[in-house]
């Protein structure tokens, strides 16, 4: 794509890079970027050769979140909650609800929505001076894109009620240390090992990685002896597949497995 473009989009391997293209605004989301990351998705999406896909932010940002010159529109034409859910809800959910895996490289700040964003994708590389933050009593709203229930869930009640309420940045070491990212690494590297680990992880079974993502979103939800069960069919699924029953013989055979998601 062209530099003039929203969302930088390519295609390497089995890995997709969706990289967010406002640099002077900190990346910040107005519609047409919502609509641009919106496009993205979907080709990444269908194009089956892709596995992983990998959202990043241009600049010294991932995203600050939505686009503040934006707001008072929003307010008096289209309202926060048509927002949400028209223009949010369907990033979120192509995210938390595809069977390919999202992994966060987070650049620089994320912050609202955009940390939303970041911790609704699966796995998260966080550049050293990245920071993450909810800035939503600084300007009188609260937390959207789901986050309240994204921090319960990375943080714990107490934690995550203070990172609302207090709106203070929130460091790449103290992320690491939360549970919040999986992995810290330099400024000028994250993008490149955030796309070496997808590339890797693409190697993997697809079937394996998209049926356990699967239970990992019901887990949240479901009980001990529910998520035992939901395994125990995708088990079956899996045990049946092509790709199980080379990397079985592969594995006698002392051989590397090539897994065609079958």
């Amino acid at each position: 794509m062209s530099d003039e473009s929203l969302v930088n989009y390519s295609v390497d391997g089995h890995v997709a890079t969706i990289q967010l293209n406002r640099p002077k605004a900190m990346n910040a989301l107005n519609h047409d970027l919502r609509m641009a990351i919106r496009a993205a998705q979907a080709d990444a999406e269908a194009n089956k050769a892709v596995r992983v896909i990998v959202l990043t932010g241009s600049g010294n940002s991932f995203t600050s979140g939505t686009d503040l010159k934006e707001l008072g529109d929003f307010v008096t034409k289209k309202g926060m909650f048509d927002i949400s859910v028209r223009d949010y809800k369907p990033i979120l959910d192509g995210i938390t609800k595809s069977d390919k895996i999202y992994v966060a490289a987070i650049n620089g700040v994320a912050g609202g929505v955009g940390l939303s964003i970041a911790l609704s994708c699966d796995l998260a590389v966080m550049a050293e001076s990245a920071t993450c933050f909810a800035p939503f009593t600084n300007i009188g709203l609260v937390p959207d894109g789901g986050l309240s229930w994204l921090l319960l869930q990375h943080m714990g009640s107490k934690r995550a009620f203070a990172a609302i309420a207090e709106a203070e940045h929130i460091t790449a070491a103290t992320c690491l240390e939360m549970g919040i990212v999986n992995k810290v690494t330099a400024d000028d590297t994250v993008l490149m090992d955030a796309q070496s680990w997808a590339a890797s992880l693409a190697d993997r079974a697809p079937l394996s990685l998209a049926f356990s993502k699967r239970i990992m979103r019901e887990a949240h939800m479901q009980s001990h002896d529910q998520i035992a069960l939901l395994e125990s069919e995708y088990q079956m699924k899996c045990a049946n597949s092509e790709d199980s029953g080379n990397a079985i013989t592969a594995f006698f055979t002392k051989q590397k497995p090539v897994f065609k998601g079958l």
